[in-house]
């Protein structure tokens, strides 16, 4: 049950800000919950409550959904996700624990250092992959996905309601594999089933704040986050 109510806890906080920037959600929750349980659980919570959240997401204001830019992210994310999801089952714990670690202080360092500078198509192509990868393992490719688009969202809304829906698109069959996989418990979903409420009340208040908050600050607020929980992850990796 304490579990579960972190779970609850950390999630909520988190989507929170993702209603309000149009990522992180996972990105915090995972640097806190990190402290509690396994990267495996944490992951699988995480495919959970950011599949429905991204869907209640979406729902608030699908009028700003741009299929355009979701069509474009098809080719190289899909291949990703598949590849990802694949990575999450045949490494154990300690493993995903370092390069999970590896990723979020890459991903605190692009969003601190580099986050405004716009890439020629090539390596917008790259990213979109890396993020695919970086979703069907983990569930974080959103950074990577925003940076190689940003340019093409008219605005916060667009942004906000495509990438819900890019999280719901591309979770879909990281679930079907990883239960293929033997990767998800219903056990372990029957316990954590009502964490999502809390969620959709955290992102409906965000909702509401989106266009009256500005968003750099939440970025960076993101970046340290990540950063502090990218060092834990490395520190148990060595410690193991």
């Amino acid at each position: 049950m304490l579990i579960a109510i972190l779970i609850a806890t950390f999630f909520s906080f988190g989507f929170f800000i993702e209603s309000i920037v149009g990522f992180g959600g996972g990105l915090i929750a995972y640097s806190l919950l990190g402290f509690f349980i396994d990267i495996k659980q944490m992951v699988i919570a995480g495919l959970y409550i950011g599949t429905c959240s991204s869907a209640y997401i979406a729902y608030t204001d699908f009028k700003s959904f741009n299929k355009e830019i979701l069509i474009k992210t098809i080719p190289y994310c899909l291949t990703g996700t598949i590849i990802g999801a694949f990575i999450f089952s045949a490494y154990d714990s300690r493993i995903l624990s370092f390069i999970f670690g590896l990723l979020l202080i890459f991903l605190a360092a692009k969003i601190i250092f580099f986050d405004k500078i716009v890439l020629p198509k090539f390596f917008k192509n790259k990213l979109l992959l890396i993020g695919g990868i970086s979703h069907g393992a983990f569930g974080i490719g959103g950074p990577f996905v925003i940076n190689a688009l940003q340019k093409d969202f008219k605005n916060k809304s667009e942004l906000r309601t495509t990438m819900a829906i890019f999280f719901v698109c591309f979770n879909i069959p990281r679930i079907i594999q990883l239960f293929i996989q033997g990767q998800i418990k219903p056990d372990f979903m029957s316990d954590i089933w009502w964490v999502i409420i809390p969620v959709f009340i955290a992102i409906q208040f965000g909702y509401k704040a989106h266009l009256k908050i500005n968003d750099q600050l939440l970025k960076r607020m993101i970046a340290f986050l990540t950063l502090f929980g990218g060092m834990k992850f490395l520190v148990m990796f060595f410690n193991s």
